[in-house]
């Protein structure tokens, strides 16, 4: 896989094309092809005068092509940005803007070589079925800004770590990524905190996790899973309660917890078909730490019970979505019928 790294290294090294997709949710990666465009294609006494950056929820894409078509100024250069173009998706037009289209697709036929047009595309997917994307596919050279992998995460951030300077061991490094869950935009800003907590050992600790690092939504759901599947009602509730109060959706809680007790269906599934961990992360697709944690949840209770209580948080998922006024209460009944 080319990594969004050795494409920018590439970029770097001489081969410039006239337009680029950055197409990806994940905020960090969008983030770094950007600062990367700003600060290596363009000089810095020159960057005041050679970049813009345009909006397409409340500019018209007109005005970024008439700037894209423009000579740089004084430098080689010029670095054009158009941000969020939600009409290359499915989303609706919210903004009412006519964006011109036509000429958008006149402008990647034949675009001015000393300009490089970067598309910020924060999305996970593009509508292939229109002509604008079709042409872009083809013109543009796509920079991957997806959601990485679980895998993946973890060597990036054991990557940066290093390149630091600082170090971290393996069980740590798991217990970082399950407290950030697996999200590299977080993984990366929580970093920043860490480093600064570091002594001169450089050693990045398991106790440094535990007090610089918030719990996240998925930490407090796996706390919260503990707590029902031990049918400690009191601190489920506790927990839930403690939520509401963060402002959390107990729809958004309720489908979060639906997929921890997937998981522990699947591991159960598998684990009675005699695979082990290493082989169940292949099969699942997920990192194995979280798959040590859900065999250490699931081996305690039958298929059966797993199936019972997973069958029980869709129908709450149903009474969540379809009730008005009372969504915590479907919620807390249902982990006091599942502690009772």
């Amino acid at each position: 896989m080319v990594t969004i790294d050795k494409q920018l290294a590439e970029i770097k090294s001489g081969h410039l094309a006239p337009v680029y997709l950055v197409q990806g949710e994940e905020h960090f990666l969008q983030k770094k092809a950007r600062v990367f465009f700003q600060e290596e294609i363009v000089d810095e006494a020159d960057r005041d005068l050679n970049i813009g950056s345009y909006n397409m929820e409340d500019t018209l894409l007109q005005v970024a092509l008439e700037d894209a078509e423009s000579a740089p100024f004084f430098g080689d250069n010029r670095v054009v940005f158009i941000d969020k173009p939600y009409f290359l998706t499915t989303a609706k037009n919210k903004s009412k803007l006519e964006h011109d289209l036509e000429a958008f697709t006149d402008y990647l036929a034949n675009p001015l070589e000393s300009t490089v047009l970067v598309i910020m595309a924060p999305y996970d997917s593009l509508d292939s079925r229109k002509k604008i994307v079709k042409q872009l596919k083809k013109q543009a050279v796509l920079i991957d800004a997806k959601i990485l992998k679980e895998d993946s995460v973890r060597s990036v951030v054991k990557e940066q770590v290093i390149e630091k300077g600082y170090q971290i061991d393996r069980k740590v490094l798991d217990i970082f990524l399950h407290k950030v869950n697996f999200s590299l935009t977080r993984a990366m800003q929580e970093l920043d905190k860490l480093y600064l907590s570091v002594g001169e050992s450089k050693e990045i600790t398991e106790m440094m996790i535990h007090q610089l690092i918030a719990k996240s939504l998925e930490e407090n759901i796996f706390e919260l899973v503990e707590a029902i599947l031990k049918k400690d009602a009191t601190k489920a509730l506790e927990i839930y309660r403690d939520m509401l109060l963060q402002k959390e959706d107990p729809i958004k809680m309720n489908a979060i917890l639906v997929g921890q007790f997937r998981l522990l269906l699947q591991v159960s599934y598998l684990t009675k078909q005699g695979h082990h961990e290493g082989e169940m992360q292949k099969v699942l697709g997920i990192h194995p730490y979280r798959i040590k944690l859900a065999s250490r949840q699931a081996k305690k209770y039958s298929i059966k019970q797993l199936e019972m209580y997973y069958k029980k948080l869709i129908e709450t998922e149903l009474a969540l979505k379809t009730s008005v006024g009372i969504k915590n209460i479907h919620f807390e009944l249902f982990i006091l019928q599942f502690c009772a």
